[in-house]
């Protein structure tokens, strides 16, 4: 196999050290070589670097557009994907496996593991059980930074087939601010006149941009209780957006 001896050269280096000195070639390089066998990675990681701009734009990218990229088949797309991914069950998971997103911030926390370095505007729907245990989180659609189609029936078909007791709901705003537009608005009210006709929870709202968040419930369009109630009904205006920090 060629490149045997450099990809050995590189294995042990990981193993002794980590990843602290590698540059974000190197690194890609190594992960490749567990879905590439028979050939160049190193060339292959500068291609993706070069293509999509930084290694945290690589990992952002969708599974489809990582295999335009000429050399990435399937599996290296999903090997590259799952990183990410994994990062995110890692970092959200409690000490017996679940996460429990019972507050604002643990519901924006975990929002933001979903949308993290995604380029354009995706909207997420969150379903959770009645101990506000994550019970599965679906992609409803993505699209171009400004703008994104949310189907209210889509909502209500994932919450029923999830058997949802709760709800939230979160997506991005790329390269901009979190706070909400009046689209944003107008859809959340839908969103939660449909859910409350099906008696389910909608606990929140999370709009993600940069390192911020928005939450309609912390700032009040929304009234929902984290600690179980049902809320109120209304939608009112917005006040404010938080900063990334945790508070």
């Amino acid at each position: 196999m060629p490149h045997t001896g450099h990809r050995e050269r590189l294995k042990n280096r990981f193993a002794r050290e980590g990843l602290a000195g590698f540059e974000d070639h190197q690194a890609l390089e190594l992960l490749l070589f567990y879905a590439i066998p028979r050939r160049d990675t190193n060339e292959l990681a500068h291609l993706l670097l070069q293509t999509f701009g930084s290694l945290k734009n690589v990992f952002a990218a969708t599974v489809e557009d990582l295999q335009k990229v000429p050399g990435i088949g399937e599996s290296a797309a999903i090997l590259v994907k799952l990183i990410p991914e994994l990062a995110a069950k890692f970092w959200f998971a409690g000490e017996d496996g679940g996460v429990a997103l019972d507050s604002v911030e643990k519901a924006a926390d975990y929002a933001k593991s979903l949308l993290y370095g995604k380029p354009v505007e995706h909207f997420y729907i969150i379903c959770l059980d009645a101990a506000f245990g994550v019970k599965s989180a679906t992609l409803l659609s993505k699209g171009l930074p400004t703008a994104t189609s949310v189907y209210i029936r889509q909502i209500a078909e994932a919450a029923m087939r999830s058997s949802a007791d709760k709800v939230l709901v979160a997506h991005n705003h790329p390269g901009g601010s979190p706070r909400p537009s009046k689209n944003d608005i107008e859809t959340t009210r839908h969103i939660k006149e449909a859910l409350d006709v099906l008696g389910i929870q909608f606990l929140d709202h999370v709009i993600v941009a940069g390192g911020g968040y928005f939450s309609f419930v912390a700032d009040q369009i929304i009234r929902s209780d984290f600690s179980g109630g049902q809320g109120n009904a209304g939608v009112a205006q917005p006040v404010a957006a938080r900063q990334g920090k945790k508070e």
